[in-house]
């Protein structure tokens, strides 16, 4: 049975390799299929599609944006565009950029107000220094905690997330996000396809709770739920695969490498990856939107 792995980070967000790189171990690996979904920004996607066709992978462009949930707290919606035309997702002045550019904006000012809060509780950190680990890509949470384990500040990123970064920790700081009905609604008018990230982070009181929002959601336009995904349980799983047949709606999975914990994904050595045959529909879905035959649009 073969593997295929749709929730990956490159360096045009928080990653480690660049989409180049990320595309290259995917082809190596011997991937069924691929996706990169870098944080709030597709300005990865074309250099990936590009690999892609090279190396005859199957290939579909992706998002992963963080969303505000109508019922409170928030979620990651990944977005999937089989056979979209990379140029216009790209162009400046679509809406799905501008609404990308709406929760950079967001993060931007938020990254400053988090470094100054380390700041405050002692650590001898500065913007420079995280905009110096980022490079190019868009400055997020995971250049801040490298910036601090680089400096011997502290043990590892985890523990950055555990002790300061998470959600109501010292350094936490809110930001503006879309919320997930726009969310949707921007991935849809672009001919996407809008599925609920990793559900076991989402904080609801019971499955009962996360039933009725995934019902609301598909109400919206919720296309898909990524059941398979590290570590999420054999519960969990099965509740989602009961919830996908109940609103006739997709299943996906990936590993959502970012290539910092661990030196490769780990799809060959058989530590995470996602059996094809359990998102092959999903797979057929983005086939018949997109017409994609071996990384290319035909």
């Amino acid at each position: 049975m073969g593997l295929c792995d749709f929730h990956t980070h490159s360096t045009a967000s928080d990653g480690r390799l660049t989409p180049t790189e990320l595309v290259d171990e995917a082809a190596r690996c011997g991937l069924d299929g691929f996706a990169v979904s870098d944080h709030d920004t597709l300005a990865g996607i074309e250099e990936a599609a590009a690999r892609a066709s090279f190396h005859g992978l199957f290939y579909i462009p992706a998002v992963e944006l963080s969303v505000d949930l109508h019922i409170g707290g928030s979620a990651h919606l990944l977005g999937y565009f089989p056979g979209a035309e990379l140029s216009v997702l790209c162009d400046s002045s679509s809406e799905i950029q501008q609404a990308l550019q709406f929760v950079v904006d967001g993060r931007n000012t938020r990254n400053p107000e988090i470094v100054h809060k380390f700041q405050e509780l002692g650590f001898n950190i500065t913007m420079a220094d995280v905009k110096a680990e980022a490079g190019e890509a868009v400055v997020g949470r995971p250049h801040i905690a490298a910036v601090l384990v680089k400096k011997g500040l502290v043990g590892s990123s985890e523990e950055v997330f555990n002790r300061y970064l998470g959600s109501g920790k010292p350094a936490y700081v809110e930001r503006k996000r879309l919320g997930d009905y726009r969310a949707m609604e921007i991935i849809l008018q672009a001919g996407g396809l809008p599925v609920l990230a990793h559900p076991k982070y989402i904080q609801t009181g019971s499955f009962k709770e996360l039933g009725a929002l995934i019902s609301s959601m598909s109400d919206a336009g919720l296309a898909g739920l990524e059941a398979y995904y590290p570590d999420q349980s054999g519960t969990m799983i099965s509740f989602l695969e009961d919830a996908s047949r109940k609103h006739n709606i997709l299943l996906t999975g990936g590993s959502d490498f970012h290539g910092i914990k661990h030196p490769l994904p780990g799809w060959c050595d058989g530590f995470f990856g996602v059996e094809t045959g359990k998102v092959v529909n999903f797979m057929n879905e983005c086939i018949s939107r997109g017409r994609i035959t071996n990384g290319k649009t035909q």
